[in-house]
């Protein structure tokens, strides 16, 4: 806008009125006829309208003189001072067509961006260009877009709404408790094995044992072991239960070995594996519970006892060359090897010490030194007779699953046992 200097002076009046008039003025405030002498009157650009979210500063009025009344020649005259009456230099863009960005951006800066849904690209083949045809809602002649019509017109009712559960917060503590003491550890794993082992010694016991009374209780105990780990029942009871069933499944391979003249050793041998390995899944499950060091200490105790009365330091002394004698040999020394290993256990509580590896290697080193002893027995070196019969070896492949079976519950049963006392101490305390 140009401004119009004024020149020092007496005011101007109308010749049809004898009004006053301002020189600026191109026409008389009072009767509207044009002044002679004015200065041109120079069109303000109007500012472009801005765009839509952005909300426009309200305009301040400006004016010689009041508002007149509404009447023709005053609203032709107030037209004319609107127009010719100058604007602050600040509020006047230099663009018609610019845009007040400082108000967009401290709109912008104080609104947050609108969350928009995100779309999941199907067909990796279709470039970027395609994809904006084909998501667009009309085709590049205008014409609607068929692959969009059919979609609802609100798109987030399309979306699932998941409804989120009410519940109590999970504490850091909760957390950390779960993890250093879980609450049901190995329950699946157990029911798993049970039946898997249960089966095969069901269908080895039968095939080897025939028809035989022996042969009808050896089944009937993997039956109650597969029948307890499919039953519904708690944590505690079913951990005690399998225990107790497969001890008796124990016992009554051991009471065959004894029948046969085998060495007594093997009792010895069958508790403490059934001991250190489930002090050592215990120890695996409950990182920090003192319990688990005091059973895997009792259980190397007893399986270095076990060693020391087998006369295990010797056995690879007094080989010979048939595998009789060597393979039994070879398991012995790997029965006080897995002891020493056991012993790391007794690390600190942030690692579990390699406590389930042994534990499994124990288990089924058992599970190879009887396979050994049944091989052994059937085919025994030459000039020997084969001293089993089939009932017999359908008593020692059940005894073989009791163990194993009976190693793994009792790490539950300890775990039951430690949930009391804390249980006993939380509710004292």
């Amino acid at each position: 806008m140009i401004w119009a200097s004024e020149k020092r002076g007496p005011m101007p009046t109308c010749k049809s009125c004898s009004a006053k008039v301002v020189r600026t003025d191109a026409f008389c405030g009072t009767c509207g006829e044009p002044v002679p002498g004015a200065k041109p009157v120079v069109p303000i650009a109007r500012q472009a309208r801005p765009p839509s979210g952005v909300q426009a500063a309200p305009e301040r009025l400006h004016g010689t003189f009041p508002p007149p009344a509404a009447n023709g020649g005053s609203a032709h005259a107030m037209a004319v001072v609107a127009l010719s009456e100058p604007a602050d230099t600040d509020r006047v863009s230099a663009k018609p067509s610019e845009v007040n960005q400082t108000a967009v951006r401290e709109r912008a800066a104080s609104e947050p961006a609108p969350v928009l849904p995100l779309r999941r690209r199907k067909d990796d083949s279709l470039s970027e260009d395609e994809l904006r045809r084909a998501t667009s809602p009309h085709a590049a002649d205008g014409a609607p877009n068929k692959r969009t019509e059919a979609r609802p017109a609100n798109r987030e009712a399309s979306l699932p709404n998941i409804p989120v559960p009410a519940g109590p917060p999970i504490l850091a503590s909760d957390l950390l408790r779960e993890q250093m003491m879980p609450s049901h550890p190995g329950a699946k794993t157990l029911r798993v094995v049970t039946v898997v082992l249960s089966v095969l010694g069901l269908i080895g016991a039968m095939l080897a044992g025939g028809v035989h009374a022996l042969t009808f209780v050896s089944a009937a105990l993997l039956i109650m072991l597969a029948t307890l780990a499919l039953t519904p029942m708690s944590y505690k009871t079913r951990a005690i239960s399998l225990v107790v069933v497969g001890s008796i499944a124990t016992g009554v391979a051991l009471w065959q070995q004894t029948r046969h003249g085998l060495s007594s050793e093997g009792a010895m041998l069958a508790g403490a594996t059934v001991v250190l390995s489930g002090a050592l899944l215990f120890r695996a499950y409950y990182r920090g519970a003192r319990l688990s060091r005091f059973a895997v200490a009792l259980g190397v105790t007893m399986l270095g006892a076990w060693f020391v009365v087998s006369d295990g330091h010797e056995s690879l002394i007094m080989l010979e060359g048939h595998w009789q004698s060597w393979a039994p040999a070879s398991t012995h020394m790997t029965f006080g090897l897995l002891g020493l290993l056991s012993l790391m256990a007794f690390m600190e509580s942030s690692t579990r010490g390699g406590a389930h590896v042994w534990a499994g290697a124990l288990l089924a080193l058992y599970a190879l030194d009887v396979g050994l002893l049944i091989a052994s027995e059937v085919w025994p070196v030459a000039g020997r007779a084969a001293s089993i019969t089939g009932p017999t070896i359908a008593a020692w492949l059940t005894g073989i699953v009791g163990t194993i079976i009976a190693g793994m519950a009792l790490a539950q049963v300890f775990v039951a046992i430690s949930q009391a006392a804390s249980s006993r101490a939380r509710t004292s305390g």
